[in-house]
């Protein structure tokens, strides 16, 4: 008997409900694992306040370590702003994976059906987000410190980049979440990676600022 003229066009159908019905799935995996780590943070609001002290602080150190002067505060501005994001990363993505490891759940996450992808997603705009409430904090106070200007080029090239390094930063964490050694390993990983985006977040700093 042939086959019907259809039953191509019906399996393909069939197949794009599917790919469809994954691609949902694993989004609302996603956003399921982002609001629950960023509900913990606003429970406990370890992390988030930390690190605004932190670029806050390492903004002031670099206000009073350096001569800043208006010729040479659009110069300095940019390296300090990078090495607070990068240390502040550095600090958040060690603690991407802290509650399962504490919880002793990591395994029973990964043992569940929810795709890595959509667990990694969601891990990293956590992560994201939490950086982004930092730097809301970081580039009013870079502007006020070092009277650099405040604009959408700036918020747009440190968002950016930003989006980069959580991407990274959430991959190596997953990788070193079962390591001994992951605070120090971690670093050493991480960094030559960050190395681009720094670079290229710099120099658009750099052109936001009209250097």
């Amino acid at each position: 008997m042939p086959a019907h003229p259809r039953a191509p066009q019906r399996a393909l159908a069939r197949h794009g409900d599917t790919t469809a019905r994954r691609e949902m799935t694993i989004f609302r995996v996603a956003l399921a694992v982002a609001r629950k780590d960023l509900r913990s943070e606003w429970r406990t609001r370890e992390l988030v306040p930390a690190l605004a002290q932190f670029v806050v602080l390492a903004l002031l150190i670099g206000n009073f370590g350096f001569q800043i002067d208006s010729h040479n505060a659009a110069t300095i501005a940019p390296g300090i702003l990078w090495l607070a994001l990068v240390f502040a990363g550095l600090v958040a993505f060690g603690r991407t994976f802290a509650a399962e490891r504490e919880q002793a759940s990591l395994e029973a996450m990964l043992m569940t059906p929810a795709s890595p992808v959509a667990i990694f997603a969601g891990k990293a705009v956590a992560a994201l987000t939490m950086l982004v409430l930092c730097e809301a904090v970081l580039l009013p106070a870079l502007s006020l410190f070092f009277g650099t200007p405040f604009s959408f080029d700036l918020v747009a090239a440190v968002l950016l980049a930003t989006i980069g390094l959580a991407v990274l930063g959430v991959l190596f964490a997953a990788i070193v979440a079962r390591v001994r050694a992951r605070e120090l390993l971690l670093p050493l990983l991480i960094l030559p990676l960050w190395i681009p985006f720094i670079i290229a977040g710099g120099q658009a700093v750099q052109s936001a600022f009209g250097l």
